[in-house]
């Protein structure tokens, strides 16, 4: 504010001093009109609460008080100084003899500018409009209408709509089990020689489907302070799946539900460090082969960049999570109370960004993710008549799966008879401790164009065929009956055309290919979309994506993809989305 009215008082001076072209005359030296218009745009900011009073009539004193002594000039006939060749005034010279001044000297001529009222009313109302014009542009004249905390908030979001269409094939196995309903309900009676035994719950491998689904997310970045920062995301979907935020329609037109899926706080006190807490969004450099985009990591990150140089930066990133949390009064149907056996997962990563030139960027980072307390854990001998019954390594069953690890039951269950009912519930065959070796190569082919590659490799190396063998698994059998997992899973894809969408008419293509063994990665936390979820997957996919206006775009996406060992399960899913950026 005070740069305008400094700015004011210039353009006042300027518009009184200019035109020298305008007519000249000798004459008595009166106030300068810009003074007056001056005085009053002082009194017009007060008016608009631009300036307190006090500070208004402040400034009208000091400009009354610093005006400069106004010369007198006697007024003196016109000829003398407009018409050339004739007689100049006297002048009293120093021994007091008098000479005449020479007209010719531009000392002794004063120049007057004249302007109509109608030009000095145009100027008054030019000034009056650019002073309210940014007075309204820069909130001068109500600064307290908003509280400080709303100009420390900023929020966004987007909408997706979305067609999926899943093509099954026909040959697929038909008795592939529902692991994950088990689990998130009762126990399942595993026994053969039960009366009327209904079959477990089945996934859906023959039929194919069709769904419409839309995505809702609303995000809040709140600056706390130069060094902390608080976001919170909402998002439609549900509970259960935290890979999904997708609400499928057709509930007789009930309403949704909006959850919580970020809340987390920044601090950032050293250039380069930053300390996340809460539910964070992926602190690690990676593709969805390992992590699903819509994954939150609950716990704790940090993450140390430090530049190399100009065009390289290094950086570590270190975090700790909780996965799975004992209930607190488990086993809820036993006076003895288990101990805590809560899931978690340790991370490090170590990584560089390699400005290569002006038309080149490299990544590329080395990850290793270690599972605590994720493998499942054989109870001790344990009878469980019913259905209600617990066992003490019932906790040790993930709460969320999707499809490919290897499973074994876990409940050591103590027959009476042979026509005892076997509740069983059943856990991961194989601990987890990932390596993740990942990097993308972007190249700038010309204009806003660019063309880029990336690779992606994961080795659980705690993966042991022979120990998983020897906990009797459930699943991931070949036609022979024989047990077929295995432990590394790759991706490549290759990306063409704008890198973000955000105007019409922007597009880009990506074309990729990937595999996933048994148990390369934790199932529940891989790509939810790619073989409809889970590991034991393979084949390509191809994504398009183009811009119809400002932050909206449609994407069309293809997958083709059958089994990696076991029993034949092909799918080709097609996805039609239309997305919206606020």
């Amino acid at each position: 504010m005070k740069t305008a009215i400094a700015a004011l008082f210039v353009a006042g001076a300027g518009y009184a001093s200019a035109a020298d072209e305008a007519p000249v005359a000798t004459v008595a030296v009166k106030p300068a009109a810009a003074e007056t218009v001056t005085e009053e745009l002082i009194r017009l900011l007060s008016d608009r609460n631009a300036l307190s009073k006090d500070d208004a009539a402040r400034l009208i004193r000091r400009l009354q008080t610093e005006k400069p002594a106004q010369p007198q000039v006697e007024t003196a006939a016109p000829a003398a100084t407009t018409t050339p060749g004739a007689a100049a005034p006297a002048t009293a010279t120093a021994a007091g003899d008098v000479k005449p001044a020479d007209p010719k000297d531009p000392k002794n001529r004063v120049r007057v500018i004249y302007l109509p009222d109608s030009e000095k009313q145009r100027i008054r109302e030019e000034l009056k409009d650019e002073v309210l014009a940014t007075a309204r542009a820069e909130n001068w004249a109500q600064p307290s209408a908003l509280p400080e905390w709303i100009k420390n908030i900023k929020l966004d979001g987007d909408l997706r709509l979305r067609e999926d269409v899943a093509f099954l094939d026909q040959a697929n196995d038909p008795f592939q089990i529902n692991y994950q309903a088990i689990n998130s309900g009762s126990p399942f009676n595993v026994s053969s020689s039960a009366v009327n035994q209904p079959l477990p719950p089945l996934i859906n491998t023959t039929a194919d489907r069709q769904a419409t689904r839309f995505r809702l997310r609303l995000g809040l970045l709140a600056n706390v302070a130069d060094d902390l920062s608080a976001s919170v995301r909402l998002t439609t979907g549900n509970n259960v799946n935290p890979l999904s935020p997708n609400q499928t329609v057709g509930n007789a037109y009930n309403k949704f539900t909006l959850l919580i899926d970020r809340a987390f706080l920044n601090y950032h006190p050293l250039t380069g460090l930053n300390v996340y807490g809460g539910r964070i969004p992926n602190p690690w450099l990676s593709t969805n082969l390992v992590w699903d985009e819509n994954l939150g990591f609950d716990g704790l990150a940090t993450r140390y960049s430090h530049g190399i140089g100009e065009n390289v930066t290094a950086y570590g990133t270190f975090g700790a999570f909780v996965v799975e949390n004992t209930a607190f009064d488990f086993p809820s149907t036993s006076a003895v109370k288990a101990n805590s056996r809560d899931a978690s997962m340790f991370g490090f990563q170590t990584g560089v960004d390699w400005k290569v030139d002006d038309g080149l960027t490299a990544k590329a980072a080395v990850a290793f993710y270690d599972y605590e307390n994720l493998q499942g854990e054989l109870s001790s001998p344990c009878v469980a008549p019913t259905s209600a019954f617990s066992c003490d390594s019932d906790e040790s069953r993930p709460t969320y799966l999707q499809k490919g690890n290897s499973l074994f039951a876990l409940r050591n269950l103590q027959l009476q008879t042979s026509t005892d009912p076997q509740y069983q519930y059943f856990g991961l065959a194989s601990e987890f401790r990932i390596l993740d070796v990942n990097g993308e190569l972007d190249y700038k082919i010309g204009g806003p164009l660019h063309a880029s590659f990336t690779g992606d490799v994961a080795w659980n190396t705690a993966y042991s065929a022979r120990k998983v063998r020897a906990l009797s698994p459930v699943n991931n059998f070949d036609s022979g009956d024989n047990y077929s997992g295995g432990n590394l899973a790759y991706l490549a894809r290759f990306k063409v055309g704008y890198p973000d969408i955000n105007e019409r008419n922007q597009w880009n293509l990506l074309v990729g290919y990937r595999r996933l063994e048994t148990d390369s990665v934790v199932d529940a936390f891989t790509d939810a979309d790619f073989h409809l979820g889970g590991t034991n997957s393979k084949g390509y996919y191809i994504f398009g994506n183009w811009g119809f206006s400002h932050h909206a775009w449609l994407t069309l996406k293809w997958f083709s993809t059958t089994e990696a060992s076991g029993a034949p399960y092909a799918v080709d899913l097609l996805q039609l989305d239309i997305n919206a950026r606020f």
